[in-house]
């Protein structure tokens, strides 16, 4: 019989899904008392769900709330925590753009066990559980499972996968192939699919759906060879950044176009409504997220939101062009309507009627 109920708020990503769905995953072995209920949010978006959530009359059913992948940014907004909630709240996150926030508050916030690792999300969940009496419960087997999974999250997540000189081949592309299944779902069926991996484990996963992966691998290199064939550059700030226009496989095509173009600073893949920003060290791009985008991250890896809707603005575009070829076309088709005469100068014209009466 559940007993305590707990709410989580966490990212719309893979690691976001990562950490609250770990827990639910160990829910009949450690949590047996518990229910999670989980809501997966935008970046930038925590403090107005937990306004929204505050004033919702069934919030005095939940003992606890937990934050995974993102940290508030509003002093009113922990103040609220610390008013309903006391000290049954907790902050699973490691953005380098809100960690002045979680020092202030740090008994409620989540650190690494290992301190020399980059945390993720769903990394800093797996060390809290295992600090947590029920543990010893979860079968040795199941462990490693597990911890296979939340180590190729965390590195796909924090982009160890590509620096981390001492990862495998075999754990870079693990990681790569976990994080290309995840985004061609769409977001409505990722719980499920994060459900899926945690219930048999990567290798299980991976060779059940070894087709569908080499077909992603293979239509990636084509969206990024097509793609990157448009990246162009610009001077902002004192630094060089290429910008390339994609809504798929943004990572991927940010530290392709460092590759490519050696001579860049920053890569900025614009998308739709956001921004995808990564570094070859010569800028903080978390920095630059944050004051000019509403977002945040990592020193080389961020995102935030635009302002304005690119589609909307193309859309726009591609109609105020076709109104001027339009008209235009209509213009130069029309019939003339005057003579030799009307288009001559007046004196040039008066010397041609006198000559030819």
């Amino acid at each position: 019989m559940v007993q305590t109920r707990i709410k989580v708020f966490s990212h719309n990503d893979l690691d976001g899904f990562g950490g609250p769905l770990l827990l639910q995953a160990l829910q009949p072995t450690m949590f047996k008392d518990t229910e999670f209920e989980i809501e997966n949010i935008g970046a930038g978006q925590i403090d107005g769900a937990l306004s929204r959530w505050f004033k919702d009359p069934t919030m005095g059913q939940f003992s606890d709330v937990y934050m995974m992948d993102m940290t508030p940014d509003s002093d009113y907004t922990f103040q609220q925590l610390d008013e309903k909630f006391a000290n049954h709240w907790l902050v699973f996150d490691h953005h380098e753009t809100e960690a002045a926030a979680r020092e202030k508050y740090a008994v409620n916030s989540i650190i690494p066990a290992n301190p020399k690792i980059n945390p993720s999300a769903t990394s800093l969940v797996w060390d809290w559980i295992q600090t947590q009496p029920n543990f010893a419960a979860v079968a040795p087997d199941r462990q490693a499972e597990l911890a296979e999974l939340v180590e190729l999250i965390r590195a796909y997540d924090t982009w160890d996968w590509q620096n981390d000189p001492d990862m495998t081949k075999e754990e870079r592309q693990a990681a790569d192939e976990l994080n290309q299944l995840f985004w061609f779902y769409p977001l409505d069926h990722s719980a499920e699919f994060v459900q899926a991996v945690f219930a048999v484990g990567w290798q299980k996963y991976r060779t059940a759906n070894q087709l569908l992966i080499t077909t992603l691998n293979d239509r990636r290199a084509h969206y990024l060879k097509s793609h990157l064939k448009d990246v162009l550059t610009a001077k902002l700030d004192g630094h060089i950044w290429g910008f390339v226009y994609a809504s798929d496989y943004k990572s991927e095509i940010a530290h392709a176009l460092l590759e490519a173009h050696p001579d860049v600073d920053g890569a900025m893949v614009i998308s739709p409504t956001s921004v995808s920003l990564r570094s070859n060290g010569k800028i903080d791009v978390a920095k630059f997220a944050e004051t000019y985008f509403n977002g945040g991250g990592h020193a080389d890896a961020a995102g935030g939101r635009l302002s304005l809707n690119m589609v909307k603005i193309g859309e726009q575009a591609v109609i105020d062009d076709l109104k001027k070829l339009i008209k235009r076309e209509q213009t130069e088709s029309q019939p003339s309507t005057t003579s030799l005469a009307d288009n001559l100068d007046p004196e040039i014209a008066a010397k041609m009627a006198k000559l030819f009466k």
